[in-house]
């Protein structure tokens, strides 16, 4: 079966094509309105790609949304995963073998340190005995749907989007207005506005770090993020070694990637 989130998904939509028209935008809105509501009461495995091509232009959408939007949207479809994975076990070791290769199951799950760390989960709340994690069916359970919610959070390129996409993404702004956070502009203060004049050699991935903070804190989607950082790069003294867009980029994912427990510590 195909998991619209997994590798073998990814892979396959490489194949068909997955041009973004307007029956495809809406049927995107639709799926990001049902989840975000959660009235969707069953999400299935099937062998349609056009669950594959639904989740990947939901995700288009909410890239250009500000970020609680799509954080709350990935949230919810990882727990309506979560539950489909709770009585359809089949799909849950599918998508668990390609979390963890290593992992085998029994009482307890059994995977190697190495894979827990490659797939970026905490290894310290977890029973940890001669280089295996071990981790209760329940636990697994949480970790499948964290992953999940990590792939849906994934910033996707956003280059030459068609003006239907940007307009269903401020038609959604303007629905989930009342739920953005408000309160101070970190943009606004002063020593984020001295940074976005450029920092010298040494300051630069910090000050592009903070930058990025600040951004997401004001609930920026990624794009608008985006053109502030890339203007940033530009004020940075170039330096012996110049501070490029891709190395601040990867910076500015990375963190949006991350999400909120990041960005409150």
């Amino acid at each position: 079966m195909l998991l619209p989130f997994s590798e073998r998904a990814r892979q396959a939509a490489q194949k068909v094509d997955l041009a973004i028209d307007d029956a495809a935008i809406e049927s995107a809105k639709k799926l990001i309105e049902v989840v975000k509501s959660k009235q969707l009461r069953e999400l299935q495995a099937s062998d349609d790609l056009q669950q594959v091509k639904q989740l990947a232009i939901c995700k288009v959408i909410l890239s250009l949304c500000p970020y609680p939007i799509i954080a709350d949207f990935a949230n919810n479809y990882s727990l309506l995963w979560k539950r489909h994975f709770a009585t359809n076990v089949n799909d849950s070791e599918e998508f668990a073998r390609e979390v963890f290769p290593s992992i085998t199951f029994g009482s307890q799950c059994k995977i190697s340190v190495f894979d827990y760390l490659a797939a970026e989960e905490n290894i310290l709340i977890v029973d940890v005995s001669n280089g295996y994690v071990h981790l209760t069916k329940d636990h697994l359970s949480d970790v499948l749907a964290h992953q999940i919610k990590r792939r849906v959070m994934s910033i996707p390129s956003s280059a030459n989007m068609p003006e239907s996409v940007k307009i269903a993404a401020e038609e959604l702004a303007k629905q989930y207005a009342a739920f953005l956070p408000k309160g101070a502009k970190n943009l606004e203060k002063e020593e984020i506005k001295k940074i976005r004049q450029g920092s010298p050699e040494g300051g630069r991935f910090y000050g592009c770090m903070k930058l990025s903070r600040a951004c997401f804190r004001d609930g920026l989607s990624f794009e608008e993020a985006k053109q502030i950082i890339l203007e940033y790069v530009k004020a940075c003294s170039p330096g012996k070694n110049p501070f490029t867009e891709k190395e601040a980029l990867t910076c500015l994912e990375w963190l949006y990637r991350k999400g909120q427990k990041l960005v409150s510590s």
